[in-house]
């Protein structure tokens, strides 16, 4: 008897892990917060997930090369002032990645406008990156 209420607790125990389990995946899916691109959005509902819930929205390593290409002549080398351009530093206290990204695509004169060419959406996305690092 004592064998078979161990079993029951056991079972019970598991039974209620795994519904927990299952519950903080589906709850995970309907945030947004997934891991990954989903596969199969259409039979899910769900758009995918560009990136992890905190993980970085651009590569910066990347942007300050696009930065270096595109931006440098008047903002300077490091974003610090080039003449025509202001100074970037410290640009993060001013704008979120958001509304550096929103800048960036749609500025107002005389920064010139190179989205959506030269640069394509992940380009601005690391531009705004590494204009974020400053």
């Amino acid at each position: 008897m004592k064998r078979l209420m161990t079993i029951a607790v056991a079972c019970t125990l598991a039974g209620t892990l795994f519904a927990g389990c299952a519950k903080s995946a589906s709850s995970d899916a309907g945030s947004g917060a997934t891991k990954g691109p989903i596969t199969d959005s259409a039979s899910s509902g769900l758009k995918p997930s560009p990136a992890v819930a905190g993980a970085p929205l651009g590569d910066a390593t990347h942007g300050e090369a696009i930065f270096a290409q595109n931006c440098a002549s008047c903002h300077g080398a490091k974003g610090a002032s080039g003449g025509v351009g202001p100074s970037l530093k410290n640009e993060k206290s001013r704008k979120d990645f958001a509304a550096a990204v929103a800048w960036i695509k749609d500025p107002k004169p005389p920064m010139p406008k190179l989205y959506p060419s030269p640069l394509a959406e992940k380009d601005v996305d690391d531009v705004a990156a590494y204009v974020e690092s400053l």
